[in-house]
């Protein structure tokens, strides 16, 4: 990790967001205390006073009811807000966060997207081709790997989340889909989607970035299909 110890005023950090190392555009951490590279991880340290919400979201689309400062206690959850942030507000639609998940975040083979381990999703594919509807794409698929390899993952199409555990499946659309509650789970990020204890975005592996791009890729697609807003718990 590279590390700058600049002094922004706030209007001109917003401005300037080019990483001095690879060029690529950086992102606010949720700590407000520096900007962060998605790409070759460098970090600049910058000074901008906390106006109390410490995310960056659109209020107009979520109502937001996070403790925040309870939530960046625990520095893995931290790493997946600060993505999931990013593809909000940065990114802003759910083709671009797609992309930005198929080539910065998928690096690891518990992840596939299509033409990435698509072996991955080949061997998982017949247990969930019955929830698909024809013509319906996978644009990714995790799993929790060691022990529960192949038993249980997510998978997020463009039209449904599907939550897979054991013999257990669990389907949403994502029109369907009104809250998404973040669970700092013994310090670890766990996303629930509609708050159901069975439909949950885990880390996978170390992954939690990648944790927090899917759960903005589901917001946005529910976005997409539904007019009302989403509550994040």
């Amino acid at each position: 990790m590279k590390r700058y110890s600049v002094t922004y005023k706030e209007n001109t950090v917003m401005e300037n967001r080019k990483c001095p190392s690879c060029g690529g555009e950086m992102e606010l951490s949720v700590s407000n205390k520096c900007l962060v590279c998605p790409f070759c991880d460098a970090h600049i340290d910058v000074e901008i006073e906390d106006d109390g919400n410490g995310a960056l979201l659109d209020t107009k689309m979520f109502d937001i009811l996070w403790d925040i400062k309870a939530l960046k206690k625990h520095e893995n959850v931290v790493a997946c807000l600060d993505s999931f942030c990013y593809c909000l507000n940065s990114l802003k639609n759910a083709h671009s966060v797609t992309k930005y998940i198929r080539t910065t975040l998928i690096n690891d083979e518990d992840v596939a997207s299509e033409g990435i381990n698509q072996n991955r999703i080949d061997k998982i594919q017949p247990k969930i081709a019955d929830l698909l509807d024809i013509g319906e794409h996978i644009i990714v698929y995790g799993d929790d790997g060691l022990f529960a390899r192949g038993k249980c993952f997510f998978v997020v199409t463009d039209r449904r989340s599907i939550f897979v555990e054991g013999k257990k499946r669990n389907s949403v659309l994502h029109s369907d889909v009104s809250a998404m509650r973040l669970d700092p789970n013994g310090g670890y990020p766990r996303w629930k989607v509609n708050n159901q204890d069975a439909q949950y975005i885990p880390g996978v592996g170390t992954k939690y970035r990648l944790q927090g791009a899917v759960a903005a890729l589901i917001c946005l697609y529910a976005r997409e299909h539904c007019s009302d807003k989403i509550k994040l718990m």
